[in-house]
């Protein structure tokens, strides 16, 4: 069913002033605020690029206590190709909600410029938890909004070339993942006789599924990864499967077994990224193997290109890894990863950066230990991202030291792991910084966008653009 809320609800936030990329200071130390209202938990941000050069970020705002709204309500910001926000300063409320926690949540951009957001909704009287889905266009008007049933949690969502999407999310009570396909006016394309949406379902006795990453195909098939376990104790394998435009398992009933020697980390949900050519390609890291981290291409077929299992990044045993991120290079069909390496599995005192590359059949090109960024130190590397540009690759991560604020440094590197650009700072802003996000835009300019904790209460968005030679904020 879909519901359609009084457009009154999507309101405007606290308005202050706004900026522009060229108006903003290049340097890392006055980075730009997005939601900054004095007192407020701003969190999770996600950001999606548009096909005109704009820029849709979305983020969850907990406002100061003593405040109308008890939850934490969806907010979202649009940015021109000149960096000027398009709404008032602190964003548009998209949903006022009573949610007094978060989980992950979907953005995504059509091929109109609108933005799709996805989240789990508890606006219904009696309050009931469902998944929300809504379209909001470039004029901050909502198109349209619909729930879900049954409730689920952590959606993601995902837009096809026709303009159609198809919104995700996992299940508690039937152990499952659901898929619900929308036309561009929101209505389930996939539905009974009488009109009543049929959800495709992935499902197997026994066992627990939990959607792991959504993504949409040119030829309008969906790739969806899910992990496959029994239960909080059992062993979590990484399994996908391709879904066509009528609903149809491409990869077989069984599904495609990315991971299944071991098991990865309670709660960890590795993404993927599509190869270009109707597959995909897979990066994790597990803990039995004992923190190792792992590489996978699946074809347009659903037959892997590595071995089973995949391929390590890295020989050394003595050592360990942990979350990975992979660029792809579809010319070459060469995968670009970074991942935190770690002294050992144990202590885990020391810290480093690192990357490898792996070409079209997996074997690994920079060394059999891949390449060291950052050396092992008495360090804090996390929330590592990378992204593919025309001439290399971008990489991203937050780096602490102890006693000291948290800066977010930046590496660019070419085909052969040279430094095209040395490593660089992106934010050494005095504060605490986390769940780090990337973006790049079809012109080649990167955004990034990050949690920031420099007030005594409550959090920050920040962002910083990037251009394509590793300047700061001057596009």
């Amino acid at each position: 069913m879909t519901h359609r809320f009084p457009f009154a609800t999507l309101t405007l936030a606290l308005s202050l002033c706004a900026s522009a990329w060229g108006e903003s200071s290049p340097g890392p130390q006055k980075n730009r605020p997005i939601a900054n209202v004095p007192g407020a938990a701003q969190v999770q941000p996600q950001i999606a690029a548009t096909a005109d050069g704009h820029w849709w970020i979305s983020w969850f705002g907990l406002l100061p206590q003593g405040a109308t709204s008890p939850g934490y309500d969806v907010f979202v910001q649009r940015l021109g190709p000149d960096g000027k926000e398009q709404y008032p300063h602190q964003g548009l409320r998209v949903a006022d909600l009573g949610v007094g926690w978060t989980e992950d949540y979907g953005l995504a951009s059509d091929a109109q410029g609108n933005a799709l957001l996805t989240f789990q909704d508890d606006r219904s009287n009696p309050a009931t938890r469902a998944i929300a889905a809504t379209k909001v266009d470039a004029a901050g008007k909502p198109l349209w909004q619909t729930l879900t049933a049954p409730a689920g949690h952590a959606p993601h969502v995902t837009v096809l070339a026709d303009g159609h999407s198809i919104v995700g999310w996992s299940t508690d009570n039937e152990n499952s993942v659901r898929l619900r396909k929308l036309d561009p006016q929101g209505q389930p394309v996939w539905k009974s006789s009488s009109g009543v949406a049929l959800d495709f379902v992935l499902v197997e006795p026994n066992y627990s599924y939990s959607l792991a990453d959504l993504k949409a195909n040119s030829d309008g098939s969906v790739i969806v990864s899910f992990i496959r376990s029994r239960g909080f104790s059992g062993d979590k394998h990484l399994y996908a499967n391709k879904i066509s435009p009528s609903g149809q398992l491409l990869w077989g009933p069984s599904h495609v077994k990315v991971f299944d020697a071991g098991s990865l980390q309670q709660g960890n949900f590795p993404r993927f990224v599509l190869d270009g050519q109707g597959g995909a390609v897979f990066a994790w890291y597990s803990v039995n193997p004992n923190l190792q981290v792992h590489a996978q291409h699946i074809q347009a077929n659903g037959s892997p290109v590595f071995a089973p299992n995949g391929v390590a990044v890295s020989t050394n045993v003595q050592q360990a890894r942990t979350s990975p991120s992979l660029s792809y290079q579809p010319s070459t069909g060469e995968t670009t990863l970074f991942w935190t390496e770690l002294d050992n599995a144990v202590e885990q005192n020391r810290r480093g950066l690192y990357a490898q590359k792996l070409d079209a059949r997996g074997a690994r090109l920079w060394g059999e230990a891949g390449r060291t960024i950052q050396p092992l130190a008495l360090q804090g590397i996390t929330s590592v991202r990378s992204v593919a540009v025309n001439d290399g690759t971008l990489a991203f991560w937050v780096q602490s030291a102890t006693g000291q604020h948290d800066s977010i440094q930046a590496i660019k590197l070419d085909a052969a792991g040279n430094a095209l650009c040395p490593q660089f700072a992106v934010s050494t802003r005095p504060s605490a910084k986390s769940r780090l996000v990337s973006g790049t835009s079809a012109a080649g300019n990167t955004l990034v966008a990050w949690e920031d904790q420099s007030q005594q209460q409550g959090s920050d968005i920040y962002l910083q653009s990037v251009s394509a030679d590793c300047k700061l904020g001057t596009h």
